[in-house]
């Protein structure tokens, strides 16, 4: 009798581990086709705060092409250190003004070129979101821009994936 009730609560413990594996794997959302993802753009500053802490904001109008959404525009901000590290945020708004992508970006600085008006970075991008077609999206990539203090412009590029675009 009690080999028939171990062999029963095995069978029983095992059906159990599978439902609940495939409940979680039901739950879990699918992982996204990833696509290639390109932005080239140039910028606009249009202010600069220096924050407590020795924190330098940078906020920027940009403008440029961006892999699946043509031509963008949006904002960006840019928060520095004086040890040569930064933090971004930017919003690619693409041509259609319905579709967007939200990014957050991190990376580091030097200053380059006479007069030291010129901040070279490096870093890394993470696709956060976005609107219509990419709602939900995510990905990342590799970043590189030049800013130029005095002129008050940057240019950057965006080197990476995006999910797919939804069709819908």
């Amino acid at each position: 009798m009690r080999r028939s009730w171990n062999m029963t609560s095995r069978r029983i413990g095992s059906r159990l581990v599978v439902a609940v594996l495939t409940l979680c794997g039901l739950a879990a959302p699918a992982a996204a086709n990833q696509v290639p993802f390109t932005a080239t753009g140039t910028a606009v500053i249009t202010g600069v705060t220096h924050l407590p802490g020795g924190l330098t904001q940078l906020d920027a109008s940009v403008s440029g092409t961006a892999t699946h959404l043509g031509n963008t525009t949006g904002p960006l901000t840019r928060i520095q250190d004086h040890q040569g590290n930064f933090v971004s945020t930017a919003v690619f708004v693409g041509a259609n003004g319905t579709d967007s992508v939200f990014l957050t970006i991190n990376g580091t600085f030097e200053s380059s070129g006479s007069g030291k008006c010129v901040l070279t970075s490096t870093g890394t991008y993470t696709v956060t979101g976005g609107t219509g077609a990419f709602a939900n999206a995510t990905g990342s990539g590799t970043i590189t821009t030049e800013i130029d203090k005095c002129a008050g412009t940057a240019t950057g590029t965006y080197t990476g994936t995006i999910s797919q675009p939804n069709s819908g």
